[in-house]
């Protein structure tokens, strides 16, 4: 398994855990509130229960001293705190859930009861001697006060117990998310470091391929990190630029007119590659080595880290590397036109020799309608059919008319064919037929169109074609784009490979855009002296 795959599942995986945890926290969270509101509560409760068990006890004292003693200073303090066990008993009740109110009742209903027992037998007027039996009123007294008593301490026990057993629970589930989310983000730490292991253990990996590969190329390897810093230079890059790698390693670009001054020709346009990230591909530039002249074909390829810039990768070529496919390319072509040559000189001279006999016997006939006559018709229909197909292999094997009348021209006798046999109508629009580029550059455009319309006929749904020459800063344009619609992610095959060769070979550029209208095909190459003129490129293809 790939580390960027391995990757991607520990980022799933740490995503998951982060959110388990935050919706984790996100509850406790608000637990807390509740919770904190029921321990506050049940602490209240305890709290009153305390004072409600002294003001009884206070009450039930005092109301002794008054069976005993029936002074006035009793009395005072025996109804002051009648009034305040009455108060907490029924904030008590207020407190309490539904469950606990009838004992709250219970004691509420006992109070009131030895209250009015006090008011009616122990001092039946204001102040007056009481009229019953001190013992027996200290009896009823105390069989009051054990009663009381008795409730009130069954109610604070069941009160502190609910209290205790209410704040472990609450002590234990936090201890257990808490314990949970320390396994949450040990996982998540374990995971994390196992990523970062895993990444600079790839990259090292990458790091130590890339440096054997770029030492086993021919082409001249530089790495410029994003700040303009040179990080890596190959063997080859040393020999073909001349300069050594301990001295250029760890400088900046800005450093390069002093170290290196020759070496400013191929950094110059790192500034714009770094500032506004895009790739620049088949620079050239003329470079000094040593005295000798280098003619170098330089791209500058953008390194992308998450969608940011982190350097450069600079891969330098002489041109004369590209001159055994030149080479190539030109024997091909001068076989194909031999070849085309041959079709033509002889295969076409007796079609049209075997179409012209046809035609004079179909005048001996004179009109006759005969089953001789309706052979020599179908004959004569096969015999053109041949020249036309004929014709169309010509072209393909080699346009022999660029050779007369340019590339324009020619172009349009291809297209006069393709538009019979693919039913696809194709407009050329240009400037001028004068295009300025050397004969074997036009071979070259061609074929690229020629490509560019078989595809549109192979892959789309195309009814028209476009085909735009546009000539600009010493460069020509030209745009093939058809109707057929997008055909959604395309995947590039051999042809637009090949394609991408051509016009390389030639110092151009070549572009593919899958639009929603059709496909385009933008091909850009420089203009240099050496094409067909106006009054060489005529109309006359036909």
């Amino acid at each position: 398994m790939s580390s960027i795959k391995i990757n991607t599942k520990i980022q799933i995986l740490l995503l998951v855990i982060i959110v388990t945890s935050s919706i984790l926290l996100l509850q406790q969270s608000l637990n807390t509130s509740d919770q904190t509101k029921q321990i506050n509560m049940y602490s209240k409760q305890i709290h009153i229960s305390k004072e409600l068990f002294e003001d009884i006890n206070t009450l039930l004292a005092t109301g002794q001293k008054c069976i005993l003693y029936s002074d006035k200073q009793y009395l005072v303090s025996f109804r002051h705190y009648s009034n305040k066990t009455i108060e907490d008993e029924l904030e008590l009740y207020n407190l309490v859930d539904p469950m606990n109110k009838p004992n709250i009742e219970e004691i509420i209903e006992l109070t009131r009861t030895y209250i009015s027992f006090m008011e009616n037998e122990v001092f039946p007027g204001e102040y007056k001697p009481k009229t019953a039996d001190t013992k027996y009123l200290l009896l009823r007294h105390n069989e009051f006060n054990q009663e009381l008593q008795s409730k009130v301490v069954v109610l604070t026990s069941a009160n502190m117990q609910k209290a205790k057993d209410y704040f472990q629970i609450t002590v234990t589930s936090i201890n257990k998310k808490i314990t949970l989310l320390v396994i949450f983000l040990l996982s998540s730490l374990v995971l994390l470091l196992w990523g970062i292991y895993t990444t600079l253990t790839s990259l090292s990996a990458q790091y130590q391929y890339f440096d054997k590969l770029s030492e086993r190329i021919d082409s001249a390897l530089i790495l410029v990190d994003n700040k303009g810093v040179f990080q890596q230079l190959n063997k080859s890059a040393a020999e073909l630029l001349g300069i050594s790698r301990d001295k250029l390693l760890e400088n900046s670009i800005s450093d390069v007119p002093v170290i290196f001054p020759q070496l400013q020709v191929i950094t110059e346009p790192l500034y714009e590659v770094i500032m506004e990230k895009k790739e620049i591909t088949n620079h050239a530039v003329s470079y000094s080595n040593g005295g000798k002249k280098l003619d170098l074909t330089v791209d500058y390829i953008p390194i992308h880290i998450s969608k940011r810039i982190s350097g450069v990768m600079i891969v330098a070529s002489r041109i004369e590397e590209d001159k055994d496919k030149n080479v190539l390319l030109d024997t091909l072509e001068t076989e194909r036109k031999r070849i085309s040559i041959e079709i033509h000189d002889w295969i076409a001279r007796y079609l049209s020799t075997l179409i012209h006999s046809i035609d004079y016997t179909l005048r001996l006939k004179k009109g006759e309608k005969d089953e001789i006559t309706d052979n020599l018709l179908t004959m004569r229909s096969h015999c053109q059919n041949a020249a036309i197909e004929m014709r169309s292999i010509m072209n393909n094997i080699h346009p022999y008319l660029i050779d007369k009348v340019g590339l324009v021209s020619a172009l349009e006798s291809y297209i006069n064919i393709y538009e019979k046999l693919n039913n696809i109508k194709v407009y050329v629009f240009y400037q001028s037929r004068s295009l300025n580029i050397p004969s074997s550059s036009e071979i070259i455009i061609y074929r690229i169109i020629q490509e560019a319309l078989s595809n549109s006929a192979k892959h789309s749904q195309a009814t028209e074609v476009d085909i735009h020459f546009t000539m600009a800063h010493n460069r020509l344009i030209i745009e093939i784009e058809d109707n057929g619609g997008s055909t959604g992610e395309f995947i590039p095959g051999k042809g637009m490979w090949g394609m991408k060769e051509r016009a390389k070979l030639i110092g151009g550029d070549i572009e593919f855009e899958n639009k929603d209208s059709g496909f385009l095909v933008t091909l850009t190459v420089p203009i240099k002296p050496g094409g067909k003129q106006d009054e060489e490129n005529k109309s006359n293809a036909d």
